[in-house]
């Protein structure tokens, strides 16, 4: 039976859950709720309306219980930096994988600039200094200037940069690698994906899905031995 409505109940989600954590039960959920962790939306008559996001994010919770053991205080600091678009090395992994997707610091809207200082906790002219050299872009939207989902996390990363000194300008040398490295993945893929079927599409994901990983590793592997030969009697 194919349902109507764009949203599960509590028990829809649990069945859905249920296989990857089999001890779930409607009163964890309802627990991860009071504790103010995930808050779907209510019925006209009081019942829990659970979207996709709120799915995946109880998902992510269980996951990060199970997986790295870590307490909900941990968890909630987590979860806002999160909903920030901020993304700690243990979540990077998990919520960039396909079911996480549909997550609110994924899949959000833009940041209206004159909301940065209170979304995500640093000043508009940082951002401006970043659009300055390349790392992020600024758009036009209804609400005026706004800094694009997808870049609140570089801003995040930049931001983080300036307790080792490292300014804006200094990384202006990240964005033209990234650019000659996406004009590689262009020139090595593009000529077997020219039919843009599901399956072709599907293909391509993976294959740059894989070659970053492998760029990503051979990028830190590199800068490891560079820092070794550099650093000879620290590291």
């Amino acid at each position: 039976m194919v349902r109507s409505r764009d949203y599960l109940t509590i028990g829809e989600l649990v069945e859905n859950l249920v296989p990857a954590h089999p001890d779930l039960t409607i009163s964890k959920v309802r627990f991860l709720e009071d504790e103010g962790l995930v808050t779907p939306e209510r019925t006209a008559g009081g019942y829990r309306k659970f979207s996709t996001s709120d799915v995946a994010r109880v998902d992510l919770i269980l996951r990060l219980q199970k997986e790295h053991f870590l307490p909900l205080a941990v968890i909630r600091e987590k979860l806002k930096d999160l909903d920030k678009g901020k993304v700690s090395d243990e979540l990077r992994p998990m919520v960039t994988r396909p079911e996480a997707v549909a997550m609110p610091f994924e899949a959000g809207d833009a940041v209206p600039l004159e909301s940065v200082p209170a979304a995500l906790g640093f000043p508009a002219s940082f951002v401006r200094e970043l659009a300055e050299f390349g790392l992020v872009t600024i758009g036009k939207g209804e609400r005026g200037e706004e800094l694009p989902r997808s870049d609140v996390q570089i801003a995040h990363t930049c931001w983080d940069m300036r307790a080792y000194g490292i300014d804006p300008r200094h990384l202006r040398t990240y964005v033209t690698g990234a650019e000659r490295e996406a004009a590689l993945f262009e020139q090595l893929l593009m000529p077997g994906y020219r039919h843009r079927t599901p399956e072709t599409r599907q293909k391509l994901l993976e294959s740059l899905t894989d070659l970053m990983r492998l760029t990503d590793e051979l990028r830190r592997d590199l800068a490891k031995r560079a820092v070794a030969q550099t650093f000879e009697d620290v590291v």
